[in-house]
This record gives C-alpha cells, structure tokens and sequence, in this order.
C-alpha cells in the first residue's frame, strides 16, 4: 500500500496494489456522507476488487499523519508502514 499526494489540488490516492494498468479501474463508487468535506471515490476492477481509493479534498478528510506519510522517502524496497494499526496487529520492523 502506498499513499501519492497532490497539494496544489488537494487530492490524495491510496493504492491498495503495486500499480494499476491503464483501463483497470473499470468502475468507482462514491462514498457519501453527510457534511463530508470532500469526496471519496472507491475504484474497483472488472472483477469487483478495490483497487484504491482516490480522496479529494484529502486535507480536510485525511489525518496530518497520514497526508505525511504520503510525504516520506521510500527509496528502499520496502514501504514503511503505515500510520494506523493493523487489524492483522503490529507492524513488523
């Protein structure tokens, strides 16, 4: 999983797999939700599986933490983890 940002637009994507192909996303579902300051937009493949989510106005609907792990450095192979706890338990180092 890995979180890109865009400041200027105020949009942030959370991926839920390495890539998505071009066309993959073959359809997305917008979470609704009484005064929500933005959007959510869940984007699904042909065989119903989530691919990712793309938050707009993510400065309003995201946590800092979680906008500034969209922000670190991963030149590594491994992704660093993530911001919230597991349902799975602790991260491992």
């Amino acid at each position: 999983m890995r979180i890109e940002r865009d400041d200027e637009n105020d949009v942030a994507y959370i991926y839920l797999v390495e890539e998505i192909g071009q066309g993959e996303a073959e359809s997305q579902f917008l979470v609704e939700r009484d005064g929500m300051p933005g959007e959510v937009l869940l984007d699904f493949d042909a065989g119903g599986r989530l691919l990712g989510i793309e938050v707009l106005g993510a400065s309003a609907i995201l946590r800092p933490e979680t906008l500034a792990w969209a922000d670190e450095d991963d030149d590594d192979d491994e992704p660093p983890s993530p911001p919230f706890p597991s349902a799975y338990g602790p991260a491992l180092p």
